[in-house]
């Protein structure tokens, strides 16, 4: 900015913040502002679209609830926007220009598999894909707001899309305590997969892994699956 603005950094620095002052920009966070629409009522309290926001400040992409809104898997509305970054993640809850994120780390090879891409305004984003979004969601639970509403998610994309593609996308990710929650779940809402449940058993690993690494403690144990059955999931209860 301060090459572009033909000042040195400390004059750069304080003509963004007598412009922000002025309500021609917003601070995102130290060395990053976005301008503010000429027509803002309120330029102080302007925000621009959250997934926008996060675009600019990490490279990402929108998993979880998110992306799940965004293929209709879920009409249930969450405040915070969930996504995945290859950019060092020092806290898993940050809060930016109003808006709240629930962040966690990918790997680059990661981000080349299982995304779309959609336009927000001008801005070219990436989602994970609707099989990505579920596996991300058996994976790491939380991401969905917790393995009961990720079985709901999980069922929403069966209702649609092909199951298999939630083999292989398993596969690359390379956690089998999804294959767990995927098996365990596709019996628990009783769904005729008889060939998805013989594909989770063979990737199934020993030991025992909680349905929702997040929920409560105790539960029952289901042998078949290697689960501690911690939450409803279907029709099935925990113990």
């Amino acid at each position: 900015m301060s090459s572009l603005l033909q000042v040195n950094a400390d004059e750069a620095a304080k003509k963004l913040s007598r412009w922000a002052a002025q309500g021609w920009l917003r601070r995102v966070r130290r060395g990053l502002y976005i301008g503010v629409p000429v027509e803002a009522a309120h330029p102080a309290s302007w925000s621009e679209d959250p997934l926008v926001v996060a675009a600019e400040v990490w490279p990402c992409y929108f998993t979880g609830w998110t992306a799940a809104n965004e293929w209709a898997l879920s009409d249930q509305v969450f405040r915070t926007t969930v996504l995945k970054t290859t950019s060092r993640v020092r806290a898993s809850n940050v809060r930016l220009l109003d808006h709240d994120y629930l962040i966690s780390s990918t790997t680059d090879a990661d981000m080349r598999w299982g995304m779309k891409s959609q336009w927000r305004h001008e801005s070219r984003l990436r989602f994970a894909d609707p099989a990505r979004t579920v596996v991300d969601i058996l994976d790491a639970p939380r991401l969905g707001g917790g393995m009961r509403h990720g079985a709901e998610i999980l069922a929403a994309y069966l209702d649609e899309h092909d199951p298999t593609t939630l083999l292989d996308y398993g596969d690359r990710l390379g956690n089998r305590a999804l294959f767990k929650r995927l098996g365990y779940s596709i019996e628990a809402m009783g769904r005729d997969l008889p060939r998805m449940l013989s594909a989770c058993q063979e990737r199934v690993s020993a030991g025992i892994s909680a349905l929702d690494p997040d929920g409560p403690p105790g539960g029952r144990s289901n042998t078949r699956w290697g689960l501690r059955i911690n939450v409803t999931v279907g029709a099935e209860e925990p113990a």
